[in-house]
Order: C-alpha cells, then structure tokens, then sequence
C-alpha cells in the first residue's frame, strides 16, 4: 500500500470516516441517560456481564443526575477543551439506550438535536435490546440526521460470550444487525473484546471475515480489563484471570486489523479507563495514547497495514 489513503496512518481511523462524510472534524459529546440493561434488570435472571461496573460504561458517570441538555452543554465544553471540532454527535453511551418507550426516546432524540452545533445522534445498545417498535423511530430521525447505532457484540463466538456472561448469542449479533441495515438507514458499528482466556489466531480471523460480510461501517476495540465491584475482580483476585499486557494485546489486535476490510473505519484500537482510581489491571488501559501509538509503531515496524491480508469481500454498504 504505497498510496496510503489514511495519510500516513497503518489503519482507517474513524477521524477520516467522518470528515469525509460530514466534510469536517466531528466530534462525540457521551451523555449518560439510560439508567439499565437486561443484565440488571430487577426482574432478569442474567447475571451482570463480567466486565462491567456500576457505571455501565459511562464517560462522565458524575455528570449522569444532571438533565440531558445540561448534559450536553457541560461535556461539550470538556470535549472542546481537547479537541478542535465545532461539528459534534450526541453520544448515547451509558448501558442500554433503547430500551424506554418510543416516545420517551424520541424526546431524548430531539432534545439533543435541538442544540445548532449537533449534526448526528450516536446510540448505543446490544443486539437483544432493538424491538420491532424501535426501527421506524430510528429510521425516522435518520430521514432528518445522522444516525449510528453502536451494537455491544463483543463477540461472534458463544464461547466468548458465554464467558463475558453478556445473555446474547453470536447469532443475535448477527441478527440484530441485519434488522438494522434492512429496517432502517443508520450506521453501524459493533463493539468487540479482546483479551479472553484462550483466544486463538484463527479467532480473531474468523472475527474479522464475519465482520467484512456484514453491513458494518466501523468497528471499536476494547481490551478486557478490571475493574473493582465486577465479577472479572473476583477471577482475577482469584488468579482465575489474567489480562493481556500491552504486547499480547497489540498482536492480537493487528491480526484482526489485517484482515479487516481497509474500508470499514476503526474507532478506537484499546480501551481507557476513564476512571483510574477503579482500574485494577493492566495499569496501561489508563492510559489514553500509549497503547494506540504502541500498536501503530509496532505495524510500522511490521509494514503492515488494515485490510493487507484480506481475502474475504466487504459488504457494499
């Protein structure tokens, strides 16, 4: 690949994917809305997914009592002060948001898109969280903006999930995602894990073809890390878990980027903890840039790049 369309980059950053989209930078302000997921329902016989804490993934945990449109105001003035966007998405991000009534999500929907500076609406939810009632909601606010549904796969093998104790299957990632693309005209993008006991080469291959078949247009990467108060904690404290240092991890990560369609955009390579002080291993998921410039060094060294072992064909979105 001499002629790198990524400027220079081993890999197609969402960054891209967005400015060529909405023809400059954009950013994402997380709000913390939905209070719940099947998980942690009171009613639910399932357990708590291992790896998730009281927060269910919140950016901003303390800011969630706050009103979403005060959400929205504060947290942009903290994206601001990092980033140079004046163009943003209203980030659904915390547990599971499509799980109210239509009409409730609908009000959330259009408070956020009440500010001038928001171009798009970013929802995040699982795979058995997206009723028949949710498509023409979605695929009404698609009519007047930007959509993407960010579904918490995590994993297309059972094994995989089964472990992560997440209620779904791999077959109802793959469903819900179709139902997606076929009911509605949002964007999508899957969340995967990396880091389980005993994930194979050929898993992490296998992850990647299934994806490039799929009418997905990106992709986030999260490393499986602890947290305290979770049940990955208690294997860990154990010694019934371990998680990949930066090394293991950044292997298994260019093995799925190689085979990863080139044109399928990559959110983000690791996860961050935002919150330090509850991170308990690795120590390196605290921080923001290292391991993302570590796995880019480390494909330059290679010369390798996304998509250069490619075989299987991308769906056309």
């Amino acid at each position: 690949m001499s002629d790198n369309p990524w400027h220079g980059r081993r890999y197609y950053p969402i960054s891209q994917y967005f400015r060529q989209r909405f023809g400059e930078r954009v950013a994402k302000i997380s709000v913390s809305i939905a209070d719940g997921c099947p998980n942690r329902s009171p009613n639910s016989n399932l357990e708590p997914c291992i790896f998730c804490d009281e927060w269910g993934s919140a950016a901003y945990h303390l800011e969630r009592d706050r009103e979403l449109l005060d959400q929205i105001r504060f947290n942009k003035q903290l994206v601001t002060r990092r980033l140079r966007s004046k163009r943003f998405l209203v980030y659904f991000q915390s547990y599971t948001n499509t799980l109210d009534k239509v009409e409730i999500l609908r009000n959330r929907f259009e408070t956020a898109l009440s500010e001038p500076y928001v171009d798009g609406l970013v929802v995040g939810t699982r795979p058995d969280c997206l009723p028949q009632r949710i498509f023409p909601l979605l695929d009404d606010m698609c009519q007047r903006t930007y959509v993407m549904v960010e579904i918490g796969a995590q994993s297309f093998c059972n094994s995989q999930l089964e472990f992560l104790k997440r209620g779904h299957s791999a077959e109802k990632n793959i469903e819900a995602i179709i139902n997606l693309y076929e009911k509605t005209a949002v964007d999508i993008g899957v969340h995967l894990i990396f880091g389980m006991p005993g994930e194979t080469t050929e898993q992490l291959i296998e992850t990647a073809n299934t994806i490039n078949q799929l009418p997905i247009s990106n992709v986030k990467l999260h490393n499986l890390h602890v947290l305290v108060n979770t049940p990955l904690a208690e294997l860990y404290h154990r010694g019934e878990f371990s998680p990949d240092e930066l090394d293991a991890y950044a292997d298994k990560v260019i093995v799925f980027l190689r085979h990863l369609s080139p044109t399928i955009a990559v959110q983000r390579l690791a996860a961050v903890a935002s919150r330090w002080d509850e991170l308990i291993a690795p120590k390196w998921t605290g921080q923001k840039m290292q391991p993302l410039d570590y796995i880019e060094n480390k494909m330059k060294q290679m010369g390798v790049f996304q998509g250069d072992c490619c075989t299987t064909t991308a769906h056309v979105l």
